[in-house]
């Protein structure tokens, strides 16, 4: 996807359009970092995972903006859906990025072409964004291809050509070339990926050990993997939270730590997973960060014994009386929701499942902010970003 949070912002309110967008805080949270940035904004240097204060100052006229609760997650499945219109064999690499094997969807569009052009189209048509997309006989050279002509567009590199589209560009457009091998690379005089893939073995042991110098000289041929392995079932659904101020009242912090829960909950039933582990993050203002986590007796995808675990586990996370940075709600040990109820307390637990469908159905329709707990801030300042 090009800059998804961002156009995600920009479909929901067209006036953004055109403008330099940060998404990630507004301007006065200087603690925060630019999670997504309009091409228009990267003109000034702006990138992702940039502190905001940095781009402030790169940017001071650009617009800068939260980022909106549970409205990526969304996006992202739907889009999902529509890529499964093309072929079954997906996997996602992130919420804004997927692989897909397309060997045998091909035939179906005509032509690789056709195949992209169907789903940008839709893509464009349902959600109002942009996506770019790369055709490769590998999920490496896909992802180049793809980076090389963002945004809104489509390159396909025919098979037994990797090398020779690598070959010009800069060491750094490798997947997993970061600043510091970049920077090591340079020094030697490898300024190229065709020069990478003409440096002796030994000489990039010397630098990036075994299996590094035969991971980078691999992908400076053009040859990486092409196995896609769709994930059925995710391991765990967290959220977090830092606060623009470190925190001392946990009158306060409750709260938000409920409302992380509150998505992790609408999470689980959405994917129709339970989770039977909970787990309460907690960074203290020196930056320690401690766990503390309640194994539950019975799975649950439900508000109501998530939160109840939570407080149980508050206790622990005060007891050391320091101020608090960031909280974080992690649901792990997750299984496909049987929907077996309890022996005991059953008709409390089906009356819980009903609530939970009837405000699952509201915010279907009127957004997730539509419907709260009563304990949980409907309009914080320290409304948890999805992570």
């Amino acid at each position: 996807m090009d800059a998804f949070f961002a156009s995600v912002e920009s479909a929901r309110d067209p006036s953004l359009r055109g403008k330099p967008l940060i998404v990630g805080g507004n301007l006065d949270d200087l603690r925060s970092v630019v999670s997504s940035a309009s091409y228009e904004a990267r003109r000034y240097g702006v990138r992702s995972a940039m502190p905001i204060a940095q781009a402030k100052r790169l940017c001071p006229h650009g617009v800068f903006m939260r980022c909106s609760r549970g409205v990526y997650g969304e996006a992202s499945r739907r889009i999902q859906e529509i890529l499964e219109t093309a072929t079954p064999h997906i996997q996602m690499a992130s919420i804004d990025e997927a692989n897909l094997d397309i060997t045998g969807s091909i035939h179906l569009f005509g032509d690789e072409e056709k195949l992209a052009r169907h789903i940008k189209n839709a893509i464009l048509e349902q959600e109002r964004i942009t996506c770019t997309i790369g055709v490769a006989s590998n999920k490496m050279v896909a992802k180049v291809a793809a980076n090389e002509c963002k945004p809104d567009g489509f390159l396909s590199i025919a098979p037994g050509a990797e090398r020779d589209f690598l070959a010009p560009l800069s060491v750094g457009k490798l997947p997993g070339v970061g600043p510091h091998a970049k920077e090591a690379l340079e020094n030697m005089g490898v300024m190229t990926i065709g020069r990478l893939a003409t440096v002796p073995e030994p000489t990039l042991k010397r630098m990036f050990g075994e299996q590094g110098a035969a991971s980078l000289l691999r992908a400076a041929c053009g040859m990486g993997s092409d196995e896609i392995t769709p994930q059925d079932q995710p391991k765990s659904i967290s959220r977090e939270t830092t606060f623009p101020e470190d925190l001392s009242d946990w009158r306060v912090i409750e709260p938000v730590v409920f409302r992380l829960a509150e998505h992790c909950a609408y999470a689980l039933r959405s994917e129709g997973l339970e989770a039977k582990r909970v787990t309460l993050k907690t960074r203290y203002a020196d930056f320690q960060t401690k766990s503390f986590a309640k194994t539950l007796s019975d799975p649950t995808a439900l508000d109501v014994d998530i939160m109840a675990a939570l407080r149980e586990l508050f206790p622990k996370a005060q007891a050391r009386r320091a101020r608090v940075r960031l909280v974080g709600v992690h649901l792990s040990a997750l299984s496909w929701n049987q929907h077996q109820m309890r022996l005991f307390n059953r008709e409390k637990m089906e009356k819980w499942e009903r609530v939970s469908q009837t405000v699952d159905t509201v915010r279907g329709k009127l957004g997730f902010d539509a419907v709260h707990v009563g304990r949980v801030l409907p309009d914080s300042k320290h409304a948890p970003k999805d992570k």
